[in-house]
């Protein structure tokens, strides 16, 4: 059953990313609005989207560079599953909302423990050790709660401290909270969604933690350097040394 979750998980993407396409075509579709004035003279007006330009990430070394598109491809991976839990969750919280009596909500959750057993875990075996970090993180920014604090509220205390035992032998936290804002790991992170969005790699979807990417901009912005205090630092630099390595031929 575990091997053919991937099959099923592309063709359920393959299926909503069918529905995007044809709204992108009906959209293009819609007649122009015009305006006419007494002259017998037209101007079309057409309503553009609001367009975000990310800056390129500047990085201090190779390594960081290595970093990036390490944790790039396990973004890849293991985002459709953490957009998945989101709009199930919602799903869980607005049918929970609706139900007055408390035989209704047990008979519910008993449901949702069946849903999580056979949904959650085999997607926590086949991932490895980084993707479960990944996922953790990414899970708390599309449902605004952590693993443990899931597990804890749809199925009991003891299986919240037993999978959080069971996840910290793979280093791996389910407490773990996504904070771009202080966080530079998570900062890429965001980064790679916002950039997966815009060039149609990924399905898009709000976070639920409440932060603008702007402002996050802002934070991690490459702090520049005065024309001053760049030549201080150039003057401050000790003139290379000759040796009858580096001396020019006569």
């Amino acid at each position: 059953m575990n091997r053919y979750l991937p099959i099923f998980f592309a063709i359920w993407l393959a299926i909503n990313s069918g529905f995007v396409a044809q709204a992108q075509q009906d959209s293009l579709n819609t007649p122009d609005t015009y305006i006419f004035y007494p002259a017998q003279d037209s101007i079309p007006v057409v309503t553009l989207d609001s367009v975000m330009i990310l800056p390129k990430l500047r990085f201090a070394n190779y390594k960081e560079i290595k970093k990036y598109r390490w944790l790039r491809r396990r973004v890849y991976r293991v985002y459709p599953f953490a957009k998945l839990s989101g709009e199930n969750v919602a799903k869980l919280d607005q049918r929970l909302a609706r139900m007055k009596s408390k035989s209704q909500k047990k008979r519910y959750m008993r449901i949702i423990k069946r849903w999580i057993k056979k949904e959650f875990e085999p997607q926590l075996k086949n991932l490895t050790r980084s993707e479960g970090r990944i996922l953790s993180k990414l899970f708390h920014r599309q449902t605004g709660q952590t693993v443990y604090e899931f597990l804890k509220k749809y199925k009991s205390n003891w299986t919240a401290f037993w999978y959080q035992r069971m996840a910290k032998l793979y280093n791996i936290d389910l407490k773990v909270k996504f904070d771009p804002m202080n966080n530079k790991e998570d900062y890429w992170i965001e980064y790679i969604l916002q950039k997966a969005f815009q060039d149609e790699i990924l399905d898009p979807q709000p976070n639920k933690l409440g932060y603008k990417f702007i402002d996050l901009q802002n934070k991690w912005k490459p702090k520049t350097i005065p024309i001053r205090e760049r030549l201080k630092q150039i003057k401050l630099r000790p003139k290379p040394v000759d040796t009858p390595e580096n001396k020019p031929d006569k």
